[in-house]
């Protein structure tokens, strides 16, 4: 209906939401008892001039098949991004997703990239869900030593060879390209969530963490 449609747009045209592509803003409507599909928000854009159409050259590549159930693999990674967009201070996001369902089982906002903040993280998953079989990353010094002669094992590697964890190093971005597109959803709709949040802290943000992983789980994990 005209009022309906008038209502969505003049929502969509507020400052907050300048940057909101259709599907997050029709996600974001709904909660407003305001349905509407995506594609006709999308139209509806398109014919009053302010959504243009931006398509993405992807190179083909072969996506390696997901493990087959949960906990058989765990990739993590560290995402440096400015999650406040200037409110607060630039940081880094860890998270460990499950290779089987994409789902983001531990995330955590920390000043710096860390062993320390990886240990932690590591010590949560295990004692929630308990020891995965391996453990995928890449091969930044936290993970592995660049030099062949030296054999000391690094703190997180020791750790994970006391709990019988397989560690792997991917050998290009593209080898885990599974947490990377996470951390690409991330970098848009849970930077967008804090905006709307006023969230403009470390601390703030770990707490929203809390509410919204079963939140984006929900909308983008699979079935193993």
């Amino acid at each position: 209906p005209p009022q309906e449609r008038a209502r969505a747009l003049a929502r969509y045209a507020e400052e907050r939401y300048a940057d909101f592509g259709p599907t997050l803003m029709a996600e974001h409507l709904l909660k407003e008892k305001l349905v509407v599909d995506h594609e006709t928000l999308r139209r509806w854009r398109l014919a009053e001039g302010t959504h243009t159409v931006r398509r993405r050259k992807q190179k083909h590549r072969q996506w390696r098949e997901r493990k087959p159930c949960f906990g058989a693999m765990v990739q993590l990674d560290g995402s440096h991004h400015d999650w406040f967009e200037g409110r607060g201070p630039r940081c880094c996001l860890i998270a460990f997703i499950d290779d089987a369902s994409s789902c983001l089982m531990w995330a955590c906002f920390v000043p710096v990239e860390s062993t320390r903040a990886y240990l932690a993280g590591l010590a949560r998953y295990v004692a929630r869900y308990g020891v995965p079989v391996a453990c995928y990353s890449d091969r930044h010094s936290i993970f592995t030593k660049h030099d062949p002669e030296d054999l000391v094992p690094t703190q997180l590697e020791r750790a994970l060879q006391t709990l019988g964890c397989e560690a792997i190093q991917a050998t290009t971005p593209q080898a885990k390209g599974r947490i990377e597109r996470v951390f690409q959803t991330l970098q848009d709709r849970l930077v967008k969530a804090m905006r709307l949040a006023g969230i403009a802290d470390i601390a703030c943000a770990n707490d929203f963490l809390d509410t919204y992983l079963p939140h984006h789980n929900g909308r983008f994990g699979v079935s193993p």
